[in-house]
Parts: structure tokens; sequence; C-alpha cells
């Protein structure tokens, strides 16, 4: 039986053409949402955060030896917060800690991840321009730019023509880009403050289950897969990575799969003549790596229950585990990733509560 251990013998695969911070810099954390929200009770003196406010104060005393980051899959799960009070409390956490720094969105990061996969089995120069894994702004998260631009009435880009110009000096102008990006930034992650401003934003088009109704497309793709492996349980039994890493290349990631593969003149046959080579493909892709063994291991289970969070989790994980020092998330996932040597493998901490972050911290 293949399980997520069985990888030793195939060696990451790292995109060149992703700029990662260098060794020295803070350490790279992700906390997933219920640990923002534990930290935001601390921050407003709740009933269930008076525990935390130790922990919370030391997390912040230890600021200069960390970047914290959040990504795409939690600015979409923070989108189904309907309580404005507790979503305004989460908001300003996040924002205290990360300053909106964000990794890239998982499918820029496959996208990465599948073309050097590709490069190390066929004769191809790699199409990518480098780009950070880390940038400022939610809409990073995104892969958008995020940075605030001025146009003219014919659409051309005028920034720093205004920059020069701007009667207050270049300065000043600068300060009053970074305070619109951070307006911007904090209106995103908060959402409408009022009914008045929620009627007008969705006046406009502003659809927050979007994210949710996407995550539960997506969870429904995943039961029906589980009933397809309930009338056959043998899978369950056996190959069962195999059969949720040949998915993820034939559907999760199609259209990726697809685009490179003609932009190189290359055959998927071609490029993935055997199982083997097929298995060491996917394997060899950080965050597919990640996400094939979350969702191996719940498929595994008849009674496992596919929700949209599940969704959000398994998204958030595979680039988080794949590429920060440290990772704080919920039991069970980290179990998971730890049974499968995933951690090791990747060089990553996992950790389960915001206690243990500190300790980790006091030792790095």
């Amino acid at each position: 039986m293949r399980t997520g251990a069985d990888r030793t013998d195939v060696a990451p695969v790292w995109p060149t053409r992703l700029i990662r911070p260098p060794s020295d810099s803070p350490l790279l954390v992700y906390l997933d949402l219920n640990h923002w929200i534990a930290l935001a009770k601390a921050t407003t003196g709740h009933r269930d955060g008076v525990r935390l406010r130790p922990v919370l104060d030391e997390l912040r005393a230890k600021r200069d030896r960390t970047t914290y980051v959040i990504g795409l899959p939690l600015v979409m799960e923070i989108a189904g917060i309907r309580r404005r009070r507790q979503l305004r409390d989460v908001a300003h956490v996040i924002e205290e800690f990360t300053d909106f720094a964000c990794v890239l969105p998982p499918h820029t990061i496959a996208a990465l991840e599948f073309e050097s996969a590709l490069a190390a089995v066929a004769p191809i120069v790699e199409r990518f321009n480098p780009v950070p894994l880390v940038g400022r702004g939610v809409l990073r998260a995104a892969g958008l730019d995020g940075r605030l631009r001025i146009r003219d009435r014919n659409g051309s880009d005028v920034t720093d023509r205004a920059r020069e110009r701007y009667t207050k000096g270049a300065a000043a102008f600068d300060e009053f880009i970074a305070d619109g990006e951070r307006r911007l930034d904090r209106s995103i992650l908060q959402g409408p403050q009022d009914d008045r401003e929620e009627a007008e934003l969705r006046r406009l088009g502003w659809e927050p289950a979007v994210a949710r109704a996407g995550a539960e497309r997506r969870a429904q793709q995943e039961r029906e897969q589980a009933a397809r492996l309930a009338a056959d349980s043998r899978w369950r039994r056996g190959r069962l990575r195999d059969v949720v890493a040949a998915r993820y290349v034939a559907l999760e990631i199609e259209a990726i799969r697809d685009e490179a593969l003609k932009a190189h003149g290359r055959r998927l046959p071609e490029v993935l003549p055997t199982p083997d080579a097929a298995r060491r493909f996917t394997d060899c892709m950080p965050s597919a790596d990640v996400r094939i063994t979350l969702v191996t291991s719940k498929h595994r289970s008849a009674a496992s229950r596919w929700l949209p969070n599940d969704i959000f989790d398994i998204d958030a994980l595979s680039v988080a585990v794949a590429y920060c020092d440290i990772v704080v998330t919920e039991a069970h996932s980290a179990h998971v990733l730890r049974q499968a040597g995933t951690p090791h493998r990747f060089g990553t901490c996992v950790l389960t509560t915001l206690d243990d972050l500190t300790e980790k911290l006091d030792a790095s």
C-alpha cells in the first residue's frame, strides 16, 4: 500500500521562478483562522481570550523574529464571518501582526511548480518571470498587483508624473498612496461597516458568498468522489494516494497542465509515460504533495464529511506547509502531516497551539 510517507526517494523540485525570502530573514509564520480568532479575543478582552493575554504579549514582543502571512484561502474564509464586530476584531489583529503580508495564491504556485517539475523531466525553458512568494497587500493574495495607480482619461498610467507634480512633494505623495493602499487592504478584510454600506456594495456587485459557494462546489465534487470510492472499497485499502494524485493532475490543475504542455509542445503521455513517473511528478511538487497527502487522508475514512471549510483549510495548508517556516493549525491536520513525514520533508514546523508557537520562537 502506498502512503504519504513513501516519498523519501523523491526530492522536492522547488519552483525556480519563485523568489523565497533569504535564509536569514525573519521566520515565515502562518496561523489558521481559529488561531486568529483566538488572538482577536485576547486583544479585545473577550472572556474566552483572557488565558491568551500573556501569549499575545509574548508574540508581540517577538515580532522582530517573525513575518506573519495570510493567503487567499484565509481571506476567502474570513469573508464568511457574518458578525461585523467579530470580523472587525479579527481583521484588526491580522493587520497588527501581518501588516498585510500575503503569500501567493495556490493556483499561481501550482503553475510555477508544474513548470519546474516539467523542466526536471523534459528539456524545456521555463516561461515565467521571477515572482516573490511574499508581497504586501491583500490583493496580492489573489495574484494581483495591489498597488494604487493613477490613470488619465485614456487609461494610461500617470502615477509617476503625478508624483513629480504633487505640490506637497514626492514623500507626501508616497505617504498618500501608502495610506490609500492600507485603507483598501483594511476594507477588504473588514467588509462593509453597516447595512447602508453593505447595500451600496451589493449594488455595485459585491458578493461575499461567492468564495464559499465555490468551496461548496469543490466540496460536492469530493463527496461525489467519496461515493465512487465507497462503491469500490479496494481503493481505500490500497492505492488511494495514486487515485488522488491522478485526479489532481487530471482535474484540479487541468488548465495549468494543458497550458504548460501546449506552450512547450509536449504531450502528457510523453512526459509521464508510466504510473511511477506520474507518482514521482506529483510527489516532487511541494504544495501538490501537501494537498494530496491531506486529501488522501480524508478520503481514507468512509465516514469523512466534506465541507467548504475543508477546502479552505487544504488550500491554505498546501502553500503554508510547503513554503512557510512555522504553521499553526488544528490538531487533526497536524497529525496527518506528521504521520506522512511532511514537516520534516520541507523543513517546516507544524504546531497546534499558540503556546507551542511562543515556545518555538523562544528556542529559535
